[in-house]
């Protein structure tokens, strides 16, 4: 028997790829369809984003839920609960391009940190040239112990990681991407 994590299905993207449904992923797009509907911050997004999710863990019946399927329930809550102007202008976001920096970090080996920026940007670079509006990049904090050879976090600690999410952003720029961007660095 095998145990979905939060029960959630997997969410079948193109090439048969299947993912997690990422609640940070749905409630940007929420938050997106809600900005060009003329709501600033419209507070309903997350709860929004939290009873799909619900609705998917406990009633869904199905293992594998395909994007089509999600955005129709995404657009049917949406005009259920009164905001039809929203589903006009929701899209689904492509699914996150991840990246370990903990990983990355490893293959350059403690003390390279330009060896690091080397292999990050190299990594990134298909992501960027595809158009990626969704981009997630974790372990930092790890990362940055591996890179320091450190075992408790310094002030010289600190400065590494500024720079890591420092350059990441300077790379979105150079990128100079047309679309809405969601970055994730944790």
């Amino acid at each position: 028997m095998i145990a979905f994590r939060d029960c959630l299905p997997l969410l079948r993207q193109a090439g048969n790829n299947h993912s997690a449904i990422r609640r940070d992923w749905l409630y940007f797009c929420l938050r997106r369809a809600a900005k060009k509907s003329g709501y600033d911050r419209w507070w309903l997004a997350e709860h929004v984003a939290l009873s799909i999710l619900c609705f998917l863990g406990r009633t869904y019946p199905n293992n594998i839920i395909t994007v089509k399927q999600l955005h129709r329930i995404v657009l049917s809550v949406l005009e259920a609960i009164g905001y039809a102007e929203l589903a006009l202008h929701f899209q689904m976001l492509d699914l996150p391009f991840e990246l370990s920096l903990s990983n990355l970090a490893q293959e350059a080996g403690p003390g390279y940190e330009l060896a690091f920026f080397a292999l990050l940007k190299e990594r990134i670079r298909p992501a960027l040239s595809n158009r990626a509006s969704n981009l997630d990049f974790y372990g930092l904090q790890s990362c940055v112990l591996k890179l320091q050879s450190a075992r408790t976090w310094s002030r010289r600690c600190s400065e590494l990681r500024s720079e890591i999410v420092e350059f990441l952003r300077a790379q979105l720029l150079h990128a100079d991407l047309q679309a809405d961007i969601l970055l994730t660095i944790r």
